[in-house]
């Protein structure tokens, strides 16, 4: 693989050009990503709109170089269109929910199944382009019920931080994406779930406080 500018970098990788429509996710603490290309090669033989994977080496995956903009910065150039994200949510969540998890995945703690899991399907991790949108980072992919992955969503929509100018779009938001998931379903995962990432060292105090608030409703 030719490891070439660096073009973003997140909490956990950085992303470096590699050639005409090609990137290079990297690990940051030089972790194997090789699960993670497994992962998104499995969602797209299923039908799902992951990336599409070339190779994987220890901490490096040669991806194609999605050319769009996130569901977030989506929503933060057009407040608007935040509550019909929360559609694109659900509907994302019910495709996966159908595709059954490849064996050797490991299961996520307490939420028996064998669907595949995203675990961190949210705004930033959606990707709208041309063709579609796209749903990157499986660091966290799991086998396991998929009522568990709409209750991962709903805790991040329910609590994560907004903007100030969409704060007062989260009930539309969150409401639009309730009205198309099985809340029955997802609720009994709601507790350790959220209690997981309440604990997050990256959860800030704000969060924390409105995770709990939700769970004890």
């Amino acid at each position: 693989m030719h490891a070439g500018n660096l073009i973003a970098s997140g909490r956990d990788c950085h992303i470096l050009a590699s050639g005409s429509g090609k990137v290079i996710r990297r690990a940051r603490d030089g972790r194997s990503l090789e699960r993670e290309a497994s992962i998104m090669r499995h969602a797209r033989r299923h039908g799902f709109p992951a990336p599409e994977v070339y190779d994987a080496d220890g901490p490096d995956i040669l991806m194609e170089h999605l050319d769009g903009v996130s569901v977030a910065d989506d929503a933060r150039a057009h407040p608007n269109r935040l509550p019909a994200h929360g559609r694109l949510l659900a509907d994302l969540l019910t495709r996966l929910g159908s595709i059954r998890a490849p064996g050797w995945l490991p299961a996520a703690d307490g939420c028996p199944g064998n669907r595949l899991l995203h675990l961190d399907l949210h705004p930033a991790n959606v990707l709208l382009t041309a063709d579609g949108p796209t749903v990157i980072d499986w660091a966290d992919a799991a086998r396991g019920a998929a009522a568990a992955d709409v209750a991962s969503t709903w805790i991040v929509l329910a609590s994560a931080p907004l903007d100030p100018e969409l704060e007062e779009l989260r009930p539309d938001l969150l409401a639009t994406f309730l009205e198309h998931v099985d809340t029955d379903a997802a609720r009994r995962y709601l507790p350790v779930l959220g209690s997981r990432r309440r604990d997050h060292e990256h959860t800030d105090e704000a969060e924390r406080t409105r995770i709990t608030a939700l769970l004890t409703l």
